[in-house]
């Protein structure tokens, strides 16, 4: 129990910078009807996938964090800048993660968008591992 206590002690260190005003428990909380195995799913309709400039289908929270971990910045600043986040908007409004959504459209830079995402995907996982 001693191990995950000074590990999450130093997660909590180390994502700091990333999670002004929002500590990363928020990013792990999960609120009424948000169900882990929902949230990993993949959108069930081509008209609700994500489609990057590049015309890339992004069908899930793991496919966004994947690809925003490998996106070239040109591709990111085209949805993610001082008009608008695309990438908030359709966490929140299409996959339904308001609290995710939220954070990443506090977020500008795409490395600490990425890092909210990936927290919050393995956070999920867990979750739906753990069946709680």
């Amino acid at each position: 129990m001693k191990f995950f206590e000074d590990l999450i002690k130093k997660l909590k260190k180390e994502t700091k910078f990333l999670f002004n005003g929002m500590n990363t428990y928020e990013l792990q909380r999960t609120k009424g009807s948000e169900c882990a195995a929902v949230l990993l799913s993949e959108v069930k309709h081509s008209d609700h996938y994500f489609y990057l400039d590049s015309s890339i289908a992004i069908k899930s929270l793991c496919e966004l964090s994947d690809h925003l971990q490998e996106m070239d910045a040109e591709t990111f600043s085209k949805h993610v800048n001082e008009e608008k986040n695309d990438f908030s908007a359709w966490v929140s409004n299409t996959i339904g993660d308001k609290t995710l959504g939220k954070k990443m459209n506090e977020l500008k830079e795409q490395d600490e968008i990425a890092k909210a995402v990936e927290i919050r995907v393995n956070y999920i996982k867990r979750r739906a591992q753990n069946n709680y």
